[in-house]
């Protein structure tokens, strides 16, 4: 925590990334305190993505105090408003630790890419903070062909029983 605050006095806003295995995540901390603008997290980005697509957003709320609409618009990428259901969610527990409270509505932005970029089998399963309910699990590699007729035939482990 002390690395995060030491980044946050320096450069006014820190990026966290988080990769738990079956999936990853990036979220800003800093932005409501020193630039009055929503956090920003990316769901289901490759992590070696977070950074350049989240910093030149930030760089724009720094300079004009919102992302370039242009930068926005040549992406296809979206900022949308976190549903107050997702809140509560995991990927606001830094936040909770940081500030004492879960973010308030308002407060946090989703980075929505657009479909285009995710392989077809994943593009329907990307998680979506901006709508209301309980989330999806993260997207989990789809079985190839083969391994769906292994399981299909021998079960989950692909043995015989």
């Amino acid at each position: 925590m002390r690395g995060l605050d030491l980044k946050i006095r320096t450069y006014g806003w820190a990026l966290v990334q988080v990769e738990d295995g079956s999936s990853s995540f990036a979220y800003t901390i800093g932005l409501v305190e020193n630039y009055g603008h929503p956090k920003l997290i990316a769901v289901d980005v490759k992590p070696e993505l977070q950074h350049a697509l989240i910093k030149p957003l930030v760089d724009g709320i720094i300079e004009r105090g919102r992302p370039p609409a242009g930068l926005l618009a040549l992406g296809g990428l979206r900022c949308v408003e976190v549903h107050a259901d997702n809140l509560v969610s995991e990927f606001f527990g830094s936040w909770a630790n940081r500030y004492g409270h879960l973010p308030r509505p308002g407060q946090a932005l989703q980075v929505v890419l657009p479909d285009e970029v995710y392989c077809e089998c994943h593009a329907h399963a990307v998680r979506r903070l901006d709508l209301p309910g309980p989330l999806t699990a993260a997207p989990t590699h789809r079985p190839n062909r083969a391994e769906r007729r292994r399981h299909g035939r021998n079960g989950p482990g692909g043995r015989a029983a």
